[in-house]
């Protein structure tokens, strides 16, 4: 969070909810890179509001949760927003910038480490 948290506007909170997890295998730059791109994806569409991290030892894994009060992503876009290049759409392109890599690049970062991500 403390890496982020410099970019977060004056009306919104940056709540991080993770308490002690289980170490976790993996290349610790990657992992951070994960979170880093997760939440600076929130803190670029949520204008007030709250970006909420939390985090949960589940059976043979650890979840992790970014949830915010942003714009949200239309119901018929969410299949879109793993692919390389891909935008919600061209107005939002135009407004908030990014060239559509970066959830691509994480998806790609935690299958690599084995796990899943999803909205």
């Amino acid at each position: 969070c403390d890496l982020v948290r410099p970019l977060v506007g004056p009306k919104v909170k940056l709540i991080n909810n993770i308490q002690e997890l289980p170490k976790i295998e993996g290349d610790a730059n990657r992992l951070t890179q994960i979170l880093t791109n997760l939440v600076s994806n929130s803190i670029k569409f949520t204008q007030k509001g709250a970006i909420t991290l939390s985090g949960i030892a589940e059976a043979s894994h650890v979840r992790i949760d970014v949830a915010d009060t942003g714009l949200g992503i239309p119901q018929d876009k969410l299949s879109r927003i793993w692919g390389a290049f891909s935008q919600v759409d061209l107005a939002t392109t135009r407004k908030y910038g990014g060239t559509g890599l970066g959830l691509a690049l994480v998806k790609g970062l935690v299958e690599a480490h084995g796990g899943s991500i999803e909205v």
